[in-house]
């Protein structure tokens, strides 16, 4: 918490570094003061603000992108709609030691004391000035504007808020002018610039430019006073020979308070005589000069797009499709999950292109019917399937069965299939016939409609076993390649947000120093709702018995202690798998007609010590 402060601190410096240099340079010396009052009020809060601020669409990091872990997800065989992978960061533990010191925790430290000792100096300063304001008053006198303390002995008039201060000499030497001109700090509101200006100040204490500002604000602040005081008919010669009068005879250590307490406030007795008296006299600058202060709006722009988090622009979907093929309708890519869960390159139905292998030389390629691997005789070669006709009958099904099948060149079928697939694979799809309806009528409690949809004592499944043979349910495939992608609600952006909300570090893992990628695959059901959570890929991290030992004997208090032979690399699914029960209902994935369906996702988790 304390370390993502103080890069805010920096990021907040960097903003007004950039935003003061160009008002320094342009428009300190103009003589339109309440418009330079407001650019440096909007410099301090744009400096708060912007650091803050995250525009993806800003980023300078616009390129495409494809992860490791989605091209990794790929070459194991799993043919999803693969999300960009969630990053999660931990500080790495040096072993030998639970507590570690650095050169940023020494920073970090420093930058705390800094912080807390200006924030004790301002307040302190406050206590005084209050006690000052009440203290050995004469005479007071409120009123709408203001309430005026007239006080005994010498004093530098000044003023805070609703209240002004003045010595009983000055209000009978020159109290119209003195206390027209803190009327117009008070009228001015300049008392909450000051705020503000600390709260700044307090957050960039070690940057110069931050009190380089303070000083070009109170200059802005009196000339604002000045222009005032001349509007209500004073004598400009005569309220500059009182200004010169008042810096000569009056003793310095009260310009600024003898105890600091003035600093705080707006003071008449201000060192800056020369440049007050200087803007009195100069001629009032061109209107057009304003348009100076559009600087603002490209460096505001600029300092958006190096805080903004780049944002993925080549949509995964389409870095799948090109390296594992597209889908349709008809053959859906699906996936059931059945009871033995095998792994999913080994159900996966792909493609619906007619296609034929030609020119290979004798090797026995795989084959998948509706789903699953079919081992085929010795003795079959290559030419023996080679027509539709002679797969058919090897195979035992009818030609008019035949509802499509692919065939993947070597190189794009080890990219899904792995080893398997190095001689090509052939993927064969069958339609419904009326002899499979017949056979479901004979398994008790179950029916099949016209368009292929079982259930089973009024129960829709996902499939079922006949004489050896899956029958899907259509209604229920869960498909990978869809039309319209399921999504969070709020779109990716607000998914990452939510996952980086709620995930946690696993604190053993973090302890022994286990990180790595974590995939995890889950149905979006028609409702939206999230089942079929399943392991993937994660590290492996075994225990032996000394690590259990070593780490009680370091951690006596632990309240979470390892086990022999646990797998530290479960740990990592299961904060993945126990964040991903938290998430809200998705808006569900839509086929090619535009009916919602099940669809399968694949969320890679990095977990990554530091």
């Amino acid at each position: 918490m304390v370390s993502a402060f103080l890069i805010y601190s920096m990021k907040s410096a960097l903003v007004l570094t950039l935003l003061y240099l160009p008002y320094s340079l342009m428009l300190r010396h103009e003589s339109f003061y309440r418009f330079n009052r407001f650019v440096l009020l909007g410099i301090l809060l744009l400096s708060l603000l912007l650091p803050l601020c995250n525009v993806p669409f800003l980023s300078l990091d616009r390129q495409p992108v494809v992860q490791a872990a989605q091209v990794q997800m790929l070459e194991l065989g799993i043919p999803v709609h693969a999300l960009p992978e969630v990053q999660v960061v931990a500080e790495k533990q040096e072993s030998g030691r639970m507590l570690t010191f650095s050169v940023f925790h020494l920073l970090t430290l420093i930058y705390i004391i800094g912080m807390v000792s200006l924030l004790a100096a301002r307040l302190w300063q406050i206590g005084r000035l209050q006690m000052r304001i009440r203290r050995g008053v004469l005479w007071k006198e409120e009123g709408r504007d203001a309430n005026i303390y007239c006080h005994a002995g010498d004093m530098a008039p000044f003023s805070w808020m609703r209240s002004i201060v003045i010595s009983e000499t000055d209000w009978n030497e020159a109290g119209r002018e003195i206390i027209l001109h803190e009327t117009g700090h008070i009228l001015a509101r300049h008392s909450w610039d000051v705020v503000l200006l600390t709260l700044v100040q307090m957050l960039q204490w070690w940057n110069p430019l931050c009190y380089m500002l303070g000083i070009s604000l109170r200059d802005v602040h009196e000339y604002e006073a000045d222009s005032y005081v001349l509007r209500q008919g004073v004598s400009a010669p005569a309220y500059q020979l009182l200004l010169i009068r008042k810096a000569v005879g009056a003793d310095s250590s009260l310009w600024s308070g003898a105890d600091g307490s003035y600093a705080f406030a707006n003071n008449f007795n201000h060192s800056l005589i020369k440049k007050r008296i200087t803007m009195m006299k100069k001629t009032k600058s061109n209107p057009w000069m304003r348009s100076k202060a559009l600087y603002v709006i490209p460096v505001a722009a600029l300092a958006l797009s190096a805080f903004a988090t780049p944002k993925f622009v080549a949509p995964i979907e389409e870095t799948v499709s090109k390296l594992e093929g597209t889908g349709t309708e008809k053959s859906p890519n699906l996936q059931a999950f059945g009871e033995d869960n095998e792994k999913i390159r080994d159900e996966e139905t792909l493609g619906t292109t007619m296609m034929r292998v030609r020119g290979h030389d004798n090797t026995q390629p795989l084959v998948v019917l509706n789903g699953k691997i079919i081992e085929l005789p010795k003795d079959v070669n290559h030419e023996t399937m080679n027509s539709e006709e002679q797969l058919t009958s090897l195979l035992n099904i009818n030609t008019e069965d035949v509802e499509s099948i692919a065939v993947l060149q070597k190189d794009e079928a080890t990219k899904i299939w792995g080893d398997k697939g190095a001689n090509g694979v052939i993927v064969i799809t069958t339609k419904s016939t009326d002899d499979v309806k017949e056979l479901v009528k004979k398994l008790p409690g179950a029916e099949m409609d016209d368009d292929g949809n079982i259930t089973v004592n009024g129960k829709s499944v996902s499939k079922i076993m006949l004489n050896d043979k899956e029958v899907f349910n259509k209604n229920d495939t869960i498909y990978n390649v869809v039309k319209e992608l399921a999504k969070f609600p709020g779109g990716d952006e607000k998914c990452y947000k939510f996952l980086a909300e709620n995930i946690r570090y696993p604190k053993l893992c973090h302890d022994f120093g286990v990180q790595g990628l974590v995939l995890v695959s889950f149905v979006i059901e028609k409702d939206g709702s999230i089942t079929h959570i399943e392991k993937r890929k994660a590290p492996s991290r075994m225990l032996a018995q000394v690590d259990v030992v070593s780490y009680k004997e370091k951690n006596p208090n632990a309240t979470e202690l390892p086990e022999e032979g646990m797998d530290l690399g479960d740990l990592l699914y299961e904060e993945a798998k126990r964040v991903m029960k938290l998430m809200p209902k998705w808006e569900p994935a839509k086929d090619m007609d535009g009916n919602i369906v099940r669809s399968i996702i694949t969320l890679p988790f990095m977990f990554r010590l530091r």
